[in-house]
């Protein structure tokens, strides 16, 4: 839900305005109203934004403030394009944390199976050097997309690039996921998750 409504619809609402007249810069700021509308839905469920949240947030902002200075629709679209960068930093310095992001979301993503996560990170250190590299996996993958999307901005029209990135990053998006699936399922990962029941939903806490 959370890819569609932050990569789906932000490219819809585009070109919905661009065949109702809208400018280019007007319409590329208003695209990214519905990522910008599920983050505050979010804190007002949580009462917290994530680091992604916040991405989207500031992202959104900045675009604002540069249509506000005379920012053109190229302008925007690279703006665009860089917003992976500090994304795949950011996963590729928690390789210097105690947990590497892509571990971190996956655990947020199967709350039950919290404690055989923690389990298999303490115990097994192929577990550990399973969840790094695919840590590095998705860092390249978004560093790649980056810098194809720089490529597409600089060398094709403005209305073509929100629907052309778009579909890169769904394409990426199937990749990395298929490759993530099949490196777990040969680790062993998946088995170490999934092995024996899960744990009741108030308990799933991680353990100190």
């Amino acid at each position: 839900m959370s890819l569609v409504v932050d990569l789906a619809l932000p490219v819809a609402l585009y070109y919905g305005l661009r065949a109702g007249g809208v400018g280019q810069t007007i319409a590329l700021c208003l695209s990214g109203v519905p990522p910008a509308v599920r983050v505050t839905y979010v804190f007002a469920r949580t009462r917290r934004i994530d680091a992604i949240g916040g991405l989207v947030l500031l992202g959104l902002a900045l675009g604002v403030l540069s249509a506000a200075i005379g920012g053109d629709p190229r302008t925007l679209l690279l703006r665009n394009a860089l917003f992976g960068l500090p994304f795949a930093a950011w996963m590729l310095i928690s390789l210097r944390a105690r947990r590497p992001l892509t571990y971190d979301i996956a655990m947020s993503l199967l709350p039950n199976r919290a404690d055989a996560f923690e389990r298999a990170w303490a115990e097994e250190p192929w577990f550990r050097r399973i969840w790094r590299r695919i840590t590095v996996l998705w860092a390249a993958g978004i560093l790649v997309h980056v810098g194809a999307s720089v490529v597409m901005v600089a060398a094709l029209p403005v209305d073509a690039v929100p629907g052309l990135e778009t579909g890169l990053w769904f394409g990426m998006f199937v990749v990395l996921m298929v490759i993530t699936q099949v490196g777990l399922q040969r680790s062993g990962a998946m088995r170490a998750v999934f092995a024996g029941p899960p744990a009741p939903a108030e308990g799933s806490g991680q353990p100190a």
